[in-house]
Formats: C-alpha cells, structure tokens, sequence
C-alpha cells in the first residue's frame, strides 16, 4: 500500500514489525514529556521508572537521554517564558538539572534502581580518547546495574562544543552505548502521514519523508519530528532501528517490546559501519573541506583509494590534523567523510602537488595522504 500523495513511499508490504534480538536500549525522553509549564510531572517520571524497571526485569540495559533541564529551571532563574538567548538558557539549564535528576533518582529508587548522570559535548564525541572514556564508563556502570542518565552538558556548552538537540545526542549515543534499538518518547504518537494523518507504523529509512515531516519545534525551541527523523537517520548509519513514540502514557516502553504497533518504527538497512567508521561518522560536524577532481574523486569513491595531494583543488575552513573534514567533488558536493592527515594551511600549500614533493614544499612529511582510506567514510556507506 503507498500513500496518494506520495506513491513512492513503502509503509507496507513491509514485514510485521521485528525488534531485533535486545541487549541494550536507549531512551530519550522529551523536555515537553516530562515538564509541564516549568514544573516536574511526577507522574511522567513514576511511569517511565517503572517501565525502566520492567525493561531491566527482561535482562535489557538502558540508556536514558533526558530532555528537560531548561525547561524545569527558566521559572527558577525570574524568566516568565523559556528564554532563546544562549546565556540565559545555560542559566535556566544550571538551575533545572538538579531537579531533574533528582526526580529521575527518586522515582527509580523506588525500583531499587540507581542513577549515574553524565554530562557530554561534543569534544566528548569528536575527540577519540574521550569518545572511547565516555564508552568505557558506560559499560561499568551498566554492568554496575547503574542506569546512565545522559544529558548535553547545556549549562556550559555553547555553539561551538554543543551537540545540538537531544535526539541527535541520542542517537550518537546509540554508537557510544552500542546499544540495539532508540526509543524516542515525544508528546507525539509517531510520524503523521503527510504531517496530520494517520500515524504510519513501519517504514524503511531510507523511503522519502519530506512531506510528511513538519518544521515545528518543541515547547523549548528545539528538536520537533525533523530532529527524530534526523536521529533515526544517523542510529541507522550502524543498523540500530528507531521508533517514535508517545511518552505521555504509561507502559509504552512495555508495549513496544511486546512489539504491539504503537508509534512509528524506522527500520534500517542491513549496511552497518564498523567501529572506527561509526566513530568517523558519528562526530558532530565537519570543521572544514576540501574539493577534487574528477580523478580523485573516482579513484577515491570506486576503487577505494586515499586521498593524494595531487588530486586536491580547493581547501577551505581552518582545521587541524585528525579533524573530519569533507572530501567534495568539484561542484563542492561532499561525497566522504575524514580526518586529515595534515592541517588546512598544509594542505593549501600542497594542493595539486605530487606526494615526492611533499617534503620539499614542507621541509618535512607526516604521510602521503591528506586523508588516509581507513579514515574516511565514503557517505554512501554513512547515509541510509
């Protein structure tokens, strides 16, 4: 069956929706789920432990990816409304985090269940140490019975260092975590047909779903459905499905892994990155790009080379050795993801020059390569 308004995309003859086999899961609850007018809701929060619970009691981790700092802290700072400037909202986040781990800890409690709170950025991400560090300390206290309450570190982080929204930081986290499936709860039921109709069930991430995504935000100026989608996208890019539910009623998480059709589940291709390759994709941003030619570009894309010097044509951006940059082709259409091998002023001044003459443009050489083929992803093999 095919919608009238758009007869390419597949909401059935799908299969009937299959989790796969789950040993982790990551949860990511919206701030408009779990605070209302700037206060907690504590029945929100006694409904997710016990769903958190009853996950566990199955033998699966979670993950929690919790939304709501801002949200639960404006009121507390003097602000009427949830602010939009940058240094008032870090204020209003200083001040709401407590309260919301506080509930998030007393309402698991009850279960028995301890609490861990873990503030990232996105150096945490895009520095490989600390993207390893933060892995690390999420298995011990998973295998400590903890459960993880991840959050962007907003009361700190600016433009430069922030993640984004928090599904996108969810979805990241699926890599960190290595976990098998993301929930994200929303005040929505899932994804509309054509933006207001009918909740469509399954669908393949990879099918066109501009028409049925609207621009809209949440209550504080962040995430909507182009986020979710978004972060299905990239928790698809390691073969991790993704449903989009509504978080406002109880035993959701029950009844999607008693695989009951509630929401939208977003299944991923079978094509499935591998661990330095996610790490490669799974970084926040590029912070700079350079354009090839023609040859490069095949040689890079079709045979799987490195990326010469030679077939570089423009450089652009300021970054340092080991940032990801983009590799474009010669309309400046990004085709790969790396890290380089040398910096952006270096790659300038050897652009178009073959490897031997490295050093004497230099008066020294790293490597041969501006970016080596084990550390590029070509985004083909990234995006659904």
């Amino acid at each position: 069956m095919t919608t009238s308004a758009n007869p390419e995309l597949q909401i059935s003859p799908m299969p009937s929706r299959q989790l796969p086999k789950l040993a982790r899961i990551v949860v990511k609850v919206g701030s408009a789920v779990i605070a209302g007018d700037g206060n907690v809701r504590p029945e929100i929060f006694a409904a997710l432990a016990n769903d958190v619970a009853d996950v566990r009691a199955r033998g699966i981790d979670v993950v929690l990816v919790v939304s709501g700092a801002v949200a639960l802290g404006y009121r507390g700072c003097g602000f009427a409304t949830v602010p939009s400037d940058v240094v008032q909202r870090q204020a209003a986040a200083s001040v709401g985090q407590p309260k919301l781990m506080a509930a998030l800890d007393h309402h698991l409690g009850q279960h028995g269940i301890a609490t861990a709170q873990l503030l990232m950025s996105a150096d945490d991400i895009e520095n490989r140490r600390r993207f390893l560090s933060a892995r690390h300390t999420l298995q011990a206290l998973l295998a400590a019975g903890v459960v993880p309450v991840i959050n962007e570190n907003d009361a700190l982080s600016d433009d430069e260092t922030k993640v984004g929204d928090n599904d996108h930081l969810a979805a990241l986290t699926t890599s960190v975590a290595s976990a098998d499936l993301l929930v994200l709860l929303s005040r929505v039921a899932g994804l509309y047909r054509n933006g207001d109709g009918e909740i469509i069930s399954e669908i393949s991430i990879d099918a066109p779903l501009a028409d049925h995504i609207n621009d809209s935000l949440s209550d504080t100026g962040v995430g909507g459905m182009k986020a979710k989608v978004s972060a299905a996208q990239i928790a698809a890019r390691w073969g991790v499905p993704t449903i989009i539910a509504d978080g406002t009623t109880s035993g959701t998480l029950q009844k999607l892994l008693n695989n009951e059709p509630i929401g939208t589940y977003f299944a991923p291709n079978t094509r499935k990155l591998d661990a330095r390759k996610q790490w490669i994709a799974v970084r926040s941003r590029s912070r700079g790009s350079v354009w090839v030619d023609g040859g490069a570009q095949t040689a890079v894309a079709e045979r799987g080379a490195s990326l010469l010097a030679k077939g570089i044509t423009q450089v652009h951006g300021d970054f340092t050795i080991g940032a990801r940059i983009e590799v474009c082709d010669a309309d400046g259409q990004p085709f790969a993801l790396g890290l380089a091998s040398y910096s952006a002023d270096e790659m300038r001044r050897v652009a178009g020059h073959k490897a031997h003459e490295i050093q004497d443009i230099l008066g020294y050489v790293y490597v041969d390569e501006m970016v080596h083929r084990d550390d590029m992803v070509l985004l083909q093999e990234a995006t659904p």
